[in-house]
Order: structure tokens, then C-alpha cells, then sequence
């Protein structure tokens, strides 16, 4: 049985706080010496303390000891004091923050307390804490280093080439791609090609290396073979001479330096085909590839480096290499292996119960060697491992966990190890965006600066090395921001985080295991009373209050008492709840970081959070009877994210907005007319980044005015929205002006222009300087008659021109002075035109990459330009245009997979079935929707033309599958077009 090393520090969350609270004091220590000579003096004896524990911590945890028992209270006693004083410094620091947003100059301890009353406790509370971190270091200090560890064995082996293939189950397929990759010849020219295995902690990367090593087919293929086990703390010299050893056989102890070694293992590859195994690398193993790689140079080409790895970021330090990543073990593997593990016979009802254990294997081949060596032994019963989860049983958790986090966990910096272990808080299978867990991470504290990059872009930074460690996996669909654990890295999370993180998930009874001095939580309850708050009461140290229903919840109220008895919460999450008003009692949360009340009744804040001067993040996602914010809004400099859904939200905008300069995320901006409401309030955010709405845009003047929101300085910016709002009855020479003011940064890459009555658009909508510019969309812009030259943005993809309601004519102007005009665009839309007569102008080059164009509600259009050199054009969609005479002279690109008309009497007509003018341009087309008709292929000169009334006919089709699919796509398209035509009337 393995023995479980002291959570309080093989976690390595100790040490990370420690590091946390010494950099605070040491700021303090620097920065605010001329408070007082007493304060400074206690701020230097706890540097010095802390700086003493700091050592002897991080050397315990860099051991990775096994606690003595009657140290272990001792230990938990010193995380839950350092955290004490993370707070009590974190308290400090807001109050002087507070009196900075006030505006006032300090100077002493006494001028703290006399306008922050409560503050006059500081130096004592400071003197207390010195005195707790004494005793504690001094009865640690009491006992001898054997009596307090004893170093743990290392508990998995370096590996080596051999493998019992007969114990090898499910990786056929992998083992036949990979040998396929070994055995190929370099294209590229080089004589060495790397191939490296990616994937988490025992999911099978170092079996399916050995599977590939000893192939027959390699070992003939090849004229040396080597293999390297890597520890984490080898270096350039120590793996460069392990691989000379494996490949002489013998020591080469004698070679004391990297250039003998280097220079002797290149004579030894001279003119040799090799493959070599470097199994278990790492970032930090792989800091020199550049020099490591000069070994190599001499060997015959078709020479193959495999590295397996768990990170693809040390994967990535390694250029011009193939990666496979290895997918996890199916369900009957898994089972194979804890059969033969087990030594298990068959049987059907041994058969189900097995695979149902074997999905909780989740693909790890080594959790199912566990699984069985467990029930060969007797270890662990059928029925408990049916019933429970790994989480919850006792002999799991010190065989699965601990081993897992050897593998995957160990060798990360403290500083990730905490915000991983923080993840612990959501639930099993809980899909989280990135962005948003970076803005918790850095709420609760856990991402440390790095010279002048800010926070977040550290936490990025953070979140993809995990995600690159196999920690996070990335949920299939359109957003690239959604990430999901595996569930057993799940339950490491958990097991590391033991004490201080727990999800209340089923009732009450949970609570009654859980330390006083937890510090984050979360609720899953969907019916929660006042006495479910009432219950968390007595974690008065809690950091973290987040409320994750699966359900929108019934919850209507949080209790007065509830904000007064958790005032150290840094997180407070209540979205999803039913709660129409908070008590006032949120301001007595100074520590207060982060607000989510999205998705809630809420219908006014209370003025209290306006004094919470370091609250950085307030979400008000679909909160639609919120019309207003606090007024004095403006005192929060600390906030960087005020996340609503959009200017509709908001009847206005709170006054003096400009003075948050700090906010990353404002998607709307309603402009005001009067002082401190007006467009100027943007001039100095230069930190917006993202998206943002400026709305009511005719609010403002002139030219002057529009420049002086300076979003040319938002560099950040991705997406802008530029929007008039009122009657459009006539055209408004001054909004070419403010359009004019309003240029963006040149890295934009998607821009809206909607409600604007200027009769030109402005140069730089089409200056190509704009050279990352993907999405435009000009909407609603009633006197606008000649159109911008969009065809000189080299990166313009998607197009959307809808509701000009006077202009006539589409001609080269709109491809502009070019020899090739729009050369990225693959979507063009043209919607809404109830005067465009003609479009021309199109050029053999023109659009090569168009792939979707669709031609709607352009009662009077007549022709249109060749579209036969449109080469990659799929989709061709034509609807309400009864004035079209043809179809393009040239016909139609071959390219064309769907066409669509619909209400256009005339081009009806040209294409019908047989005899239609058009028809042999379109009948080619493997989809074709006419109206309500639907001709599903191609047929030959000497077959009866026929087509059938959708869907009736069709379905009753001997090829009713091929038929569904043809009426299925187009009607698709319909249904996305009309909604998209929808959800435009409605925004409008």
C-alpha cells in the first residue's frame, strides 16, 4: 500500500501562498516605510520570519516527504496562518488602495484609522500574527528532520525498452500509424526527423514507444537502436551521455564534459541510421534543443528521434517534428487489461459489471492495472467499485491519486499547482471558459506579475500550460473557449486540494468533513433555502462563494447576515439564481475581487458596491430588468471587466465612466449628450480589448468630438460596432464626420456600421492598411449611393451589405484600383437593395476564394456579373430578385454545389426543367431548390428530365436517404437566413 505524503506540502500549495505573502510584505517593507516607524519595524521582523519558514518549506516540499503524524496538525496549522496572513496583508493593502480612490494623502497609521476606523487595529493585528508565525516556526524547529520525514521512494520507475506485448491491449491501430511514421523517409532533406508521442500522465505513451522499438520491421530497418528513461532533472550532458551509453553499451564515465560526450557520440552515429527513444520529457529537459541536436548531424538520413511527452509546450521548444497524440484506451481494453490483471474468468454478468468498472477508467491502461491488481487481491470489492466513485473510496485514493499526481502533477511550478487545484470547486464534467477562469485566478490572487505583462495575459499563459499538459481538454463546437477536465484529473484536483476546497453537491451531511478553515466553495443546489447559506456560516474564511446550479435555481434572497459573517470572500458568484436585490450589507466584502450576477432578476446594485475599491470583475450577463448602474461607478479604478450583454441592456451609461481606465471588457457604450456622458469618455481606455458597441452615435457633434474617444489607441480592440440611432429621413452630413473621427486601429478585425446617413463613406473603411480586417457589415445606411472599395482589404472574408435603400449600382469601383480584388473574401451577402438595378464589374481574378454569395430582397437588380472564374463558389442563393432576366452570361463555376432561387418569376422561368433558357447552365448542380421544387442530381441527355413536389414525392423515393439530404441542406439554409433575418429586425 502506498503511504499518502503531507497534502499541507507535497501539493505545493503552501508554498505558493508563502511566496504570495512574502512578496506583500516585501512591498509593504519598500513601499510604505513612511507610515510609521513602529508598523515598519513589525512589517520587517515578519519579512525576515517568513523568509525563514519560506526556506524550510520549500525544501520539504522539493523532497517530497512523508510526514510524521504528530507534525501533521503542526503543518496544517502553518498553511492555514499563512493564508491568515494573506489576508490580513490583502485587508491592508485595499484600505490604502481606498484612501488613494479617495483621493487622500497618507502619511501615518493614525491618519489610516482616523478615516478607516477599523483600520486602527493593523499594527496589533500585524504584532499577533508575527507572534502566532514564531510559535509555530519555533515548535517546528523543535523537531529533528528524521523525525518529522522520511524521503519517499520514488514510486514509478525509469523505464526501459522492454514490453510483454501480451499484456498490451487496444493500441494495435496506434502501434501501426506510429510504426508507419518511424519507418517513412524524411521529405524535408534533413537526415533526422522527430517524432514526439503527446499525451497525459498513464495513458500509454512509453508502451506504445516500446511496441514500435522492438517491430521486426524496425529493428531491420534501423543500424543502432537507443533508448533514454529522462528524469526531470536531467540536463543537456546527463541525457547526451546516457544516449552514448545506451548506444555503446557500456559507461562512459570517463567523459566528464558536454563536448566530450557530444563529440564522441557524434562519431559513434556517424554514418549510422538511428532511432533513438527519449521516453518522459520535459520542458526543462529540452532548454538547449539547438545545441542538443549537433550530436545528430552526422547519422544516414532516415534517422528517428521519438520523444514522448506529457507537454506539448516541451513539444513545441522541438521545430520541424510530427506529433501524434494518443488518444485514451476504448471501454473493452480497459476491461481486457483488469481481466488479465484480476485474473478474472468470463461470465455474462461478469462481462456487464466489468465494463461498466472499465468506463471509469476513462482510457488510462494503468487505472485499469490498478483496478485489477485491486480485486486479484481482495483489496477492493465488485459492488464498492460499482457503486462509488474512485473519489470516494478510501483504497483508491491512496493507490489512483498519489500516482496520478506523481505523473502529472509533481513537477509543476507551485504556482500552477494552485490554480489547478482550485478547479476542484466546480463539478464533475462542469464546462469552463477560459477567460473567465483566468479572471478568478487572478481574483483570488494566484497569478503573479511578470515585469510589465498584465495579469491576465500571465493567466493565459498559466491556463496553457495546463491545457498543454493534458489538464484541460477543449469542448467540440464553435467556441474555442470552452474547456472541460478529464474527470480522474478532476479527482486530483480534489484529492490535492483536500481542506481547503469543497463542492457542495447533494445535502448538508457533505459539509460535516469539511476543515473550518476551507478557504473556496461552491453550491449545486437548484432548490436552496436560507438555511443552505445559513449553512456556510461557519467558513468564515472563505474566499470563495460561487453558486453552479445545472438548473436555474429558486433562490431569492441572500440573507443580510450572510455578507457580514463571510467578509473575506474574494469570489462571490450568485448567477443563475432568482434574486431580484442584494443587502447592503456587500460592502463589508472588502476583499471582494469578483461579482457575477448574470442571468439573475436583479434590478438595481446596491450603492455599498461602489466603496469595494478592489473589485475587478462584475458580470451582469442577461440581467433584464437592470436598467441603471451605481452612479458612482466611476471610484472603482480597479475594475478591468463590466460584462453586460449589450447596449440595450443599459438605458445609459453612469456618469464619468472615462475614469476607469483599467477596463478590459465594455461591450457597450451609449453615448450621452451631457458632460461625462458624452463619446469622450473612452479617451484614455486604452486597455479595452475585445468587442464594444457604441450606440446613439448621433449624440455626437462633429469631428472634434469623435476623435476625441481616440479609438485609434485601442490596439486591443477586435470587433467594433458603430451605431446611429433615430430618424432617418434625411441625410446628415455630419455623421461623414464623425465617421471620420472614429477610425480604429489598423489591426481591427471586424467592423458594423449600422444607422448612418452620411452620403460617402470615409477612406479608411477600405484602406488596406486595415491588412487584418476579416468581417464588415453596413446595415441600414439609407443614403449611402456609391460603396467603399472593400476589395482592397486583403484579409476581408465575410461581407455583409443590407438595407441600402438608394443605392443603384455595384460596379469596379467597388473592387477598387487593384489588379485582384478581394482575394480572402468566402462569404458576400447583398440584402435589401429595393433600388440596386445592376451589378458588374467582376474580373477573372476577382473573389477566388468566394465559397457562399446570396442575393436577397433586390426587387429591381436585372443582371448580374460573370461568375463562371468564382472557382471555389459552393453556394449560389437568389431570393425575391422578380426582375432578374438570367442567369451570368459564361454560366456558372464548377464548382457549384447548391443553388437556390426563390420568388424570382423570371429566372424560375429561364430555369426550368428541360426547357428552361438557363437550364443547361444549372443542371449540372448536385443540389438545386426552385421554389417549392427540388432537383436532386444530374441526369443524362437521354433520360426523361423529372422533378418532384418537396417533400411529399421525394420522401417516397427509392433513394429517399440521398433525397432527404438534398432537401435537407437547402432548407437548412432557409431556416438559417430567416432567422438571421429575425434576429436583424430585432437588434434593429
Amino acid at each position: 500500500m502506498l503511504e499518502i505524503p503531507s497534502l499541507m506540502l507535497s501539493t505545493g500549495i503552501s508554498s505558493a501562498v508563502l511566496q504570495v505573502v512574502v512578496d506583500r510584505v516585501t512591498q509593504f517593507v519598500e513601499h510604505r516605510h513612511d507610515l510609521s516607524s513602529g508598523v515598519d519595524d513589525n512589517f520587517r521582523k515578519l519579512k525576515r520570519m517568513l523568509m525563514n519558514l519560506q526556506a524550510r518549506v520549500d525544501d520539504l516540499e522539493k523532497k517530497h516527504c512523508i510526514i510524521h503524524e504528530a507534525a501533521e496538525d503542526l503543518l496544517q496549522d502553518l498553511q492555514t496562518s499563512f493564508l491568515d496572513a494573506e489576508d490580513l496583508l490583502d485587508k491592508i493593502g485595499l484600505g490604502l488602495e481606498r484612501l488613494t480612490c479617495l483621493g487622500v494623502e497618507v502619511n501615518t497609521w493614525s491618519q489610516v484609522h482616523d478615516l478607516i476606523p477599523f483600520y486602527s487595529s493593523i499594527p496589533s493585528e500585524i504584532n499577533k500574527m508575527q507572534l502566532r508565525l514564531d510559535e509555530l516556526r519555533t515548535e517546528l524547529e523543535r523537531y529533528s528532520t528524521a523525525e518529522i520525514i522520511r524521503l519517499r521512494e520514488p514510486t514509478v520507475p525509469n523505464s526501459t525498452s522492454l514490453v510483454d506485448e501480451s499484456c498490451v491491449f487496444g493500441r494495435d491501430k496506434d502501434k501501426y500509424k506510429m510504426k508507419e511514421m518511424v519507418l517513412s523517409l524524411q521529405e524535408d532533406g534533413g537526415n533526422v526527423s522527430v517524432i514526439r508521442i503527446v499525451g497525459m500522465g498513464g495513458i500509454g505513451k512509453t508502451t506504445l514507444a516500446q511496441l514500435v522499438y522492438n517491430d521486426a520491421d524496425v529493428q531491420k530497418k534501423f543500424d543502432l537502436k537507443m533508448w533514454v528513461s529522462v528524469s526531470s532533472d536531467y540536463g543537456l550532458y546527463m541525457i547526451t551521455k546516457s544516449i552514448l551509453e545506451s548506444a555503446t553499451g557500456g559507461r562512459v564515465s570517463q567523459l566528464s564534459s558536454l563536448d566530450s560526450v557530444q563529440v564522441e557520440l557524434h562519431k559513434t552515429l556517424k554514418g549510422k541510421r538511428f532511432l533513438l527513444v527519449l521516453d518522459g520529457i520535459s520542458n526543462e529537459n529540452l532548454s538547449d534543443w539547438d545545441q542538443f541536436r549537433l550530436s545528430f548531424e552526422a547519422a544516414m538520413k532516415g534517422s528517428k528521434i521519438v520523444m514522448t511527452t506529457r507537454s506539448e509546450i516541451s513539444a513545441s521548444i522541438v521545430t520541424s517534428c510530427t506529433c501524434y497524440r494518443l488518444d485514451p484506451l476504448c471501454d473493452n481494453a480497459c476491461w481486457e487489461i483488469i481481466k488479465q490483471r484480476g485474473n478474472l474468468g468470463g461470465g455474462t454478468n461478469l462481462e456487464a459489471n466489468g465494463l461498466a468498472i472499465s468506463k471509469k477508467c476513462k482510457g488510462l491502461p494503468w487505472v485499469a492495472k490498478v483496478i485489477g491488481s485491486s480485486l486479484h487481491s481482495g483489496d477492493m470489492e465488485w459492488d464498492a467499485l460499482l457503486e462509488y466513485e474512485f473519489w470516494e473510496l478510501q483504497k483508491h485514493k491512496t493507490q489512483i491519486y498519489p500516482c496520478l499526481k506523481l505523473l502529472s502533477y509533481d513537477d509543476m511550478p507551485s504556482y500552477l499547482k494552485r490554480c489547478f487545484s482550485y478547479c476542484s470547486i466546480f463539478p464533475r464534467d462542469h464546462v469552463v471558459e477560459k477567460n473567465d477562469l483566468v479572471q478568478l485566478w487572478a481574483a483570488e490572487g494566484f497569478i503573479r506579475s511578470q515585469g510589465t505583462s498584465e495579469i491576465e495575459v500571465v493567466g493565459r499563459q498559466y491556463f496553457e500550460d495546463l491545457r498543454s499538459r493534458s489538464f484541460f481538454s477543449q469542448v467540440p463546437g464553435g467556441d474555442q473557449q470552452r474547456y472541460k477536465m478529464h474527470e480522474l484529473i478532476h479527482g486530483l484536483a480534489r484529492f490535492v486540494s483536500t481542506n481547503l476546497c469543497f463542492c457542495m453537491e447533494d445535502s448538508l451531511s457533505c459539509l460535516v468533513h469539511i476543515s473550518p478553515n476551507a478557504r473556496h466553495a461552491s453550491l449545486l443546489y437548484e432548490s436552496t433555502q436560507l438555511s443552505t447559506l445559513e449553512a456556510f456560516y461557519k467558513y468564515k474564511k472563505l474566499r470563495t462563494f460561487t453558486f453552479l446550479p445545472k438548473v436555474p435555481s429558486n433562490l431569492g434572497e441572500v440573507p443580510y447576515e450572510f455578507f457580514e459573517r463571510l467578509g473575506c470572500l474574494r469570489v462571490l458568484n450568485l448567477s443563475c439564481s432568482a434574486i431580484s436585490k442584494l443587502p447592503e450589507s456587500i460592502g463589508n466584502l472588502i476583499h471582494l475581487r469578483y461579482l457575477n450576477l448574470s442571468h439573475t432578476r436583479i434590478e438595481v446594485l446596491p450603492k455599498p458596491i461602489t466603496t469595494i475599491c478592489g473589485l475587478e470583475t462584475l458580470k451582469l450577463k442577461s440581467c433584464l430588468r437592470l436598467l441603471h448602474l451605481p452612479e458612482n461607478l466611476k471610484d472603482l479604478i480597479k475594475l478591468r471587466h463590466l460584462d453586460f450583454d449589450g447596449h440595450r441592456q443599459l438605458s445609459s451609461m453612469p456618469i464619468h465612466i472615462g475614469n476607469l481606465t483599467s477596463l478590459e471588457t465594455l461591450h457597450a457604450f451609449k453615448v450621452g449628450k451631457e458632460k461625462g456622458y458624452q463619446i469622450e469618455e473612452l479617451k484614455n481606455m486604452r486597455c479595452l480589448r475585445g468587442s464594444i458597441s457604441i450606440t446613439n452615435l448621433e449624440n455626437v457633434a462633429d469631428f472634434i468630438q469623435a476623435e476625441a474617444a481616440m479609438l485609434h489607441n485601442k490596439q486591443y480592440l477586435d470587433r467594433l460596432e458603430l451605431e446611429w440611432n433615430g430618424i432617418r429621413c434625411q441625410m446628415q452630413p455630419v455623421q461623414q464626420e464623425v465617421l471620420t473621427g472614429l477610425e480604429p486601429h489598423a489591426g481591427l478585425k471586424e467592423l458594423r456600421v449600422a444607422g448612418y446617413c452620411g452620403l460617402l463613406f470615409p477612406g479608411w473603411i477600405a484602406n488596406s492598411a486595415f491588412s487584418k480586417l476579416e468581417s464588415i457589415e453596413l446595415e441600414n445606411c439609407p443614403f449611402c449611393e456609391l460603396l467603399p472599395a472593400l476589395g482592397l482589404l486583403p484579409a476581408l472574408k465575410k461581407l455583409l451589405i443590407q438595407n441600402m435603400s438608394t443605392l443603384k449600382v455595384v460596379d469596379h469601383l467597388f473592387c477598387g484600383h487593384s489588379s485582384a480584388a478581394f482575394q480572402s473574401l468566402e462569404t458576400l451577402t447583398l440584402r435589401d437593395m429595393p433600388e440596386l438595378s445592376n451589378w458588374s464589374g467582376l474580373r477573372d481574378n476577382d473573389m477566388p476564394c468566394l465559397r457562399d454569395l446570396s442575393i436577397d430582397s433586390c426587387p429591381l437588380l436585372a443582371t448580374l456579373p460573370s461568375f463562371q472564374y468564382l472557382t471555389s463558389l459552393q453556394c449560389l442563393d437568389i431570393n425575391r430578385c422578380p426582375l432578374l432576366q438570367s442567369l451570368p452570361e459564361g454560366g456558372l463555376p464548377s464548382s457549384l454545389k447548391t443553388l437556390i432561387i426563390l420568388e424570382s418569376d423570371i429566372l424560375k422561368d429561364r430555369c426550368k426543367v428541360g426547357e428552361g433558357a438557363d437550364w443547361k447552365k444549372i443542371r449540372w448542380i448536385p443540389t438545386i431548390l426552385i421554389e417549392n421544387m427540388v432537383i436532386p442530381a444530374q441526369r443524362p441527355d437521354n433520360q426523361n428530365d423529372e422533378v418532384k413536389d418537396a417533400p411529399e414525392n421525394l420522401l417516397s423515393s427509392r433513394n429517399s436517404l440521398l433525397v432527404c439530404s438534398v432537401i435537407l441542406f437547402p432548407l437548412f439554409v432557409l431556416f438559417m437566413r430567416s432567422l438571421y433575418q429575425y434576429l436583424s429586425q430585432a437588434r434593429d
